[in-house]
Order: C-alpha cells, then structure tokens, then sequence
C-alpha cells in the first residue's frame, strides 16, 4: 500500500520531489493492543482500508514458550543468587517486554509515577492478566452515554476475546456472555467461606471473568501455568496477534507497518482536518508520512498526549487538539493494596487440582471511610505455586534442610489478594511534554503524579477488609504492600470524553473536538476511572467506533 512519491517541475526549470497528498488508506491506526488491535479488526473485516501503526516488532512466535508452572522445579526456585526476604508482588513488574526510559514515552525516573509500555505488537496485551469485567451504570454516571449504549459492544466483544465466567446477578457488576470458567481449587473455596461469613451483602467472592479460552481441545486451549501475567505460551489469553490478526493479515485492504514509531499527527495550515502521521522507522532512522482520511490514536494514555503535544503547529501551539488546555490532565490509575500469605488448613495438602490460571476468583466489597461515607472496591483472590516461597526469608534462625521442608509443608498454600479502587482526577496529576527525549531524538513526556489523602484512606480501608478475610481464611504471617504510582497500570483520563466541549478532548463518539478526522481510542478517554478493570470498557468503545466510523466512511 505504499504510494511512490511524484515528481513536479518548479519555477526555476528543476525537478524538485513534491509530496502526494492521495491517502493510502481510509483509516490509519496507532496501536494495536486492547483498542487498536479490535478497532482494525472490525474495520478491515468490513472491507475498510486500514493500516495500523506499531512502534515495535511482532514478537516471536516462541517467544513465551518458556514459560513453566511457577516453582514447579525440585529446588522451589531457590538459588545461589535468591535474596532473602524477596518481595513476591513485584515480580509483576519485572519483566523485559517493559520499556525503559530510553525507549519509551517517559524517562521513567526514580522514585516517580511508573509508567508500563510494551512496544511490540499488542502491547500491554502481551502481559495481559485477561481480567475482563463491565462498567455498571453507576460506573458510567456523568458520561455522555449510558450502560444502554454500551451493553451490545460487550456482548460482541466478549463473543470475540472468549471470556469465561459466570452469571451472578449483581447490578454493581453486569454479567456478560461467557464459557465456563475453571473449577475453583481449595484456597479459593477457603477465602469464598470467609467472604460469605461476614454476611455482608455487599461482599462477593465469584469466579473471575478473563479472557481465556478455557475450551478444551483446542491450539489455544488454557494450559493452566498459574500465572497470565508472563506472558501466555500457546495463546489463551486473548490478544490481536493470537485471535483476530490471523483473519485480516492476508486481506487486500489491510496492512500492519511495525518498527513505526509515530512522531506527529499532520494536518494542512488552515485545515481543522488531519491528513496522516508522521513516522519513524525505528531501523533505518528514516521518517516516512502516511496520509490517511482518518487517524485514530489508540496508543495509551500516556503515549498519545505524547504524539498529540509533539504535533503541535502554529494553529495549535499547546499541541493537537489541546485547545481547552485539558489534554494530559487528569491522569489516573487505581489505588491498589495487596496482601499475601500461607494458609494454615492447607499446610502438607498435595496439589491433585488443576492450578488454572492462578487468579480464579473477583473479589468485591465496600469499604468505609473516616467520615462515614462508603466506596467500591473490586479485587480477585490469586492461588498460584510460587517461584521463590517467601516466608523462608523469615526463618533466618532454621538450617537449609529445615527450610526446604517448611517449604515442602507449605508450598500449595499461598494466597494472595489484589484490591482496587476507584481513581481520582486529581488536578495536578497530568501528563505534559518533556525537556528529554529518548534514544531517537524524539522529545518525551513527563508524569506529574501524586496521591491524594482519600485515596490513602481508601487503600487503609481496603487493607483491614482483606486482612479480615485472611484471618478467616486460616492466615499465618501477612506480606503486605500498598501503592498508587502507576503499579496498577489501568492509566486513564488524560484524553477525556465528555459531551461538552469544555471538558473533555474526544466526544461520545471518540472524536475530536477540534479536529474533525482524528479519533482517539484508549484508555485516556475514559473520563473517571472505576475501580473496575478498564480494558473491557476499552474495547467495548473500539467496537462501537468501528460501527460509527464505517457509517461515516460510507457517506
């Protein structure tokens, strides 16, 4: 689909290059992950012309082929190079599809907000957990479209991604179409019973809805290695690559351009209309413009404010579509806790279950506040087999031999809560354009981020709730951390959607305010952040805009 460059003769008698303003296709996406990645899918199925955009390469195809039942070696992962203690929740966030500051959007300093990228094709999808949960109308309230509106995009997005799970009935949760879940192993019927004695109606322990395809029989049939977050091996946790890609690569009106990192969106002077991107080929360090009718930025929150502030123009001094000023403002993420421990009923219990996908069970409950007042919060219940049995870093006194059979003891009865709240568009919390840039030359964004009192309150209540429920659950030592610096990487808010020009970047429709053909499609266009899981809600957008954007290219 690329075009040859044309020739024209100037005034002077020479031939000079003159640029050929024919789009290339209807519509160029950046992105591919949980909103790029659907968005090209619907379109390029519908016959549209689509090139989607992709900073970085297709990984390979083995590439999380070595990826084994945690601790399911002889030596329970421990090593001549094992630090003791170990923390075992920030595994999580080491590993080496991340980013770093040479690379990605932001430096990533010491000691600020922790911004997460994978450049690669579907992104953070990649490490993905799969947790795949609606927003209720409660969720939705103050936005310029309702549950209504949404509610088929959910069903069609789940029909597509597989999500398992079952039916529940509560309205702070709305249930979806599902395949069957896991079966729930003995620590999960545990923290369900403890759950269930605090007779609390507001309380739930259910079986986690993710996007895995938990159907036997099949290439991408779950293999249960306990953990999704390393990357699944065979392709059970959805993604692009893994589900949808496979039916659009070959297509006549679909490409797929990686190693293109985007730089700029471009517009003609005058025009409120874009006319494409300009890219970098992150191999040969050549840049390359990619005109299109539309352009749809499906980057992440953090990354788009990037290429929007870096595509400023004489119009637009503050950035593309900044006109409000609102553009990177409004950041957020949702404030988590996290509480591991060894459960006592389950010590010397052999494993004769299927350790599934590590996190089988939602967790739910409100929490209260100093004033009285109450909040949700939504968290899952993860059984996995660890790599390295933390509590051995407590046992100083014992000798190796001791340790090993402590460890032998306990080694099926670690538990570990994940609780979320609701984020908080904080004024000052925001996205803005750097002085650093990153290995290209390529001018970064900085994060400006701090934690506001009510969401410390939020996370000490959350933290007393899950403390609760592993005590009833036969809890022995607790390992505890709590965090709100980007660790929960639900970032959010930073393009909003409103129906009022004035407070938002994008409309119901995810459009611009202010430039006609550019669409944004990502997390930063959710306006307040649940507590709830976004990514769902990200694709069940990407849906509902393929369906508005063909009837548009229709006209």
């Amino acid at each position: 689909m690329h075009r040859p460059n044309s020739w024209a003769r100037c005034r002077n008698g020479l031939l000079e290059k003159s640029v050929d303003k024919t789009p290339e296709c209807e519509v160029c996406i950046v992105g591919t992950g949980a909103g790029g990645g659907l968005l090209a899918y619907e379109l390029a199925r519908a016959g549209v012309r689509v090139v989607s955009v992709e900073q970085g390469e297709m990984l390979p195809a083995d590439q999380f082929k070595t990826v084994m039942p945690p601790g399911s070696s002889k030596d329970f992962g421990i090593g001549p190079g094992t630090v003791w203690p170990s923390d075992p929740h920030d595994s999580l966030f080491i590993h080496p599809l991340f980013a770093d500051g040479a690379t990605g959007s932001t430096a990533r300093p010491a000691g600020g907000f922790q911004h997460f990228q994978v450049l690669a094709v579907n992104g953070l999808q990649n490490l993905w957990n799969g947790v795949s949960v609606r927003f209720s109308e409660t969720d939705l309230a103050g936005w310029p479209l309702d549950y209504a509106a949404l509610a088929p995009h959910y069903s069609e997005v789940e029909r597509l991604i597989t999500v398992c799970g079952t039916t529940e009935n509560i309205p702070e949760l709305p249930d979806g179409v599902y395949v069957p879940p896991k079966p729930l192993r003995p620590a999960d019927q545990l923290i369900v019973q403890a759950v269930r004695q605090l007779n609390d109606p507001d309380s739930h322990a259910i079986p986690n809805r993710k996007a895995i395809n938990t159907r036997g029989g099949m290439a991408t049939s779950c293999i249960s290695t306990g953990v999704c977050t390393s990357g699944c091996p065979v392709g059970s946790v959805y993604k692009f690559s893994a589900r949808l890609l496979p039916e659009i690569q070959n297509l006549p009106n679909y490409e797929l351009r990686t190693g293109a990192k985007v730089l700029r969106v471009l517009r003609e002077a005058g025009d409120n209309q874009a006319s494409g991107i300009e890219y970098l080929d992150t191999h040969t360090g050549q840049r390359h413009t990619l005109r299109s009718r539309i352009v749809v930025l499906a980057a992440g929150a953090v990354e788009t404010p990037r290429i929007l502030f870096n595509s400023a123009d004489a119009a637009a001094p503050g950035g593309l579509g900044n006109g409000n000023d609102l553009l990177g403002r409004g950041l957020q993420d949702n404030p988590k806790v996290v509480l591991s421990t060894s459960l006592r009923k389950l010590w010397g219990k052999h494993r004769d279950y299927d350790i599934g996908y590590g996190d089988l069970l939602i967790l739910m409950s409100r929490g209260k506040l100093p004033d009285g007042s109450t909040f949700p919060f939504i968290g899952h219940a993860i059984h996995g087999i660890p790599d390295v049995p933390h509590y051995l870093g407590s046992m100083k006194a014992f000798p190796a031999f001791v340790k090993e059979r402590l460890a032998r003891m306990m080694f099926h009865s670690y538990v570990t809560l994940g609780l979320f709240c609701a984020g908080e568009a904080t004024p000052g919390n925001r996205v803005r354009l750097a002085d650093s840039v990153d290995k290209y030359g390529v001018r970064q964004v900085q994060v400006d981020f701090s934690v506001p009192e009510s969401a410390q309150a939020s996370m000490d209540s959350m933290m007393a709730w899950g403390r609760k429920i592993l005590r009833s659950a036969s809890a022995t030592l607790m390992h505890t951390t709590r965090d709100n610096s980007g660790t929960g990487i639900h970032y959010a808010g930073t393009t909003p959607l409103s129906g009022d020009p004035a407070k938002g970047v994008v409309d119901a429709s995810l459009q611009s305010h202010e430039v006609a053909n550019l669409y944004i499609c990502d997390g930063g266009v959710i306006p307040t952040l649940p507590d709830k899981h976004l990514t769902l809600t990200i694709m069940a957008l990407a849906h509902r805009l393929g369906g508005h954007l063909q009837e548009k290219i229709r006209v």
